[in-house]
């Protein structure tokens, strides 16, 4: 038997080399650009949780909360539907639950009163939304990539849906704004339409 022979039955014998999780392979470009979002807001702004020691902690918690929960609720969306074995409709409606308690809020704030839209720092909220939602929008696009995802408009959906709440979460310490209009037209609106462009680019940036 030659060498080469040789070579090929322990290769044959050992079996493949394992591959990566990929669990973790999904995961972590997700935390790698929640990291960048969170680092580049720190370098680019002062006065992180200021806001906190003004108006106590319940505003930003509502932040936080909503934000949070969409980008769970996201990322086990873009699992799901990137296993096609899966069923997808659940998780994928789940995705609306942050968005019904804001309008639920909403709607309290306007019978007591009226909705609170105004807020110095408007333009800083959506220029950072703006900045960082397609950040956190690329990552969950490629994290969707190292699986094998068949509704792409609805993952595509999803990954927008977890861009804006990565840059929520990154900003909202640095955010003295107030109330559920404001929130609604300068965090929920931006987020919305991050979600829209995913569902239109969604097949375009999926396709293999």
């Amino acid at each position: 038997m030659t060498d080469t022979e040789l070579l090929l039955d322990r290769l044959s014998a050992e079996g493949p080399e394992p591959s990566a999780s990929p669990f973790w392979r999904f995961a972590a470009p997700l935390l790698g650009v929640f990291a960048l979002c969170t680092l580049g807001i720190a370098a680019t702004l002062d006065g992180a949780f200021d806001p906190v020691e003004r108006y106590g902690v319940m505003p930003l918690t509502a932040k936080w909360g909503f934000a949070f929960a969409l980008v769970f609720l996201s990322a086990s969306a873009l699992w799901v539907l990137g296993r096609p074995a899966r069923p997808s409709a659940s998780v994928t409606i789940g995705m609306a639950i942050p968005f019904i308690f804001v309008a639920a809020f909403l709607a309290l704030e306007f019978l007591q009163t009226g909705p609170v839209v105004r807020g110095a720092t408007w333009r800083t909220c959506l220029l950072a939304m703006a900045v960082m939602s397609p950040i956190g929008f690329a990552g969950a696009i490629f994290a969707a990539r190292w699986l094998a995802p068949t509704n792409l408009r609805r993952t595509g959906l999803s990954a927008g849906l977890f861009g804006g709440g990565v840059a929520m979460i990154a900003y909202s310490p640095y955010c003295p704004e107030l109330g559920m209009g404001y929130m609604t037209v300068f965090y929920c609106l931006p987020i919305l339409a991050m979600a829209a462009l995913g569902w239109l680019l969604g097949p375009r940036l999926l396709r293999w």
